[in-house]
């Protein structure tokens, strides 16, 4: 265990905070804020449906950030936080005022946050999606963009103004050509790129191409 990391038995079983590392260093340079219940999995029936919860996108993922702000306080001083931003959430008009109200009852301010954004969301980029990434950038929040289901959606010279950082799947690397282009769009104009899936032993070879970053590196053997 990382000694930034406070015991497991101090967080909820729900929300596990992940360092990302770097791969010749093997320092923490961010982390990621992963929960095992889904944005999307809500109780909709029976009694548990009569209690208050939040009832738009924009509320539950404010809600996610004041939770998540609040334990990273106590369990980790690693940051930024990265924080899955939904599709449902991004679209949602409410969704940057919300998160800007919400990070300001915490104690974290806003650039302590990454929002991450998945490839699949911005394929069909609509004008409202572009406006709500402009906007959580204004209000101070950062943005990763999260490429290890789907790489599609071009690194037009707005979107790499926008996006700091790319997470990418180190197995899909060698077999796909426009993956392996994008991480060195990416990794010219300065965006970290982190690898899911890598091996310590990769990391000279993943440095070359642009990748310095890992989540959960494997050891050999």
């Amino acid at each position: 265990m990382h000694p930034t990391l406070s015991p497991l038995e101090s967080r909820p079983a729900s929300l596990r905070f992940t360092p990302v590392l770097h791969l010749q260093t093997g320092e923490p340079v961010t982390i990621l804020a992963e929960t095992m219940k889904q944005f999307e999995e809500r109780v909709s029936f029976g009694p548990a449906a009569q209690l208050a919860e939040p009832t738009s996108p924009a509320a539950i993922i404010a809600e996610q950030v004041i939770k998540i702000a609040r334990l990273a306080h106590d369990n980790t001083d690693v940051r930024p936080i990265m924080i899955a931003m939904p599709v449902a959430a991004l679209i949602d008009p409410d969704t940057p005022l919300a998160c800007d109200a919400a990070i300001r009852r915490t104690v974290l301010c806003h650039q302590e946050i990454c929002f991450e954004i998945s490839d699949a969301s911005l394929t069909n980029r609509s004008k409202n999606i572009k406006q709500a990434l402009i906007r959580l950038r204004e209000i101070g929040f950062r943005l990763s963009l999260n490429a290890t289901r789907s790489w599609q959606t071009p690194l037009s010279a707005d979107l790499r103004i926008l996006f700091e950082g790319l997470r990418v799947d180190r197995r899909q690397i060698e077999l796909e050509d426009d993956l392996e282009k994008r991480i060195d769009i990416a990794a010219s104009c300065g965006m970290h790129v982190i690898a899911e899936h890598a091996n310590w032993r990769d990391g000279d070879w993943l440095e070359s191409i642009g990748v310095e970053l890992a989540v959960r590196p494997r050891a050999d053997g």
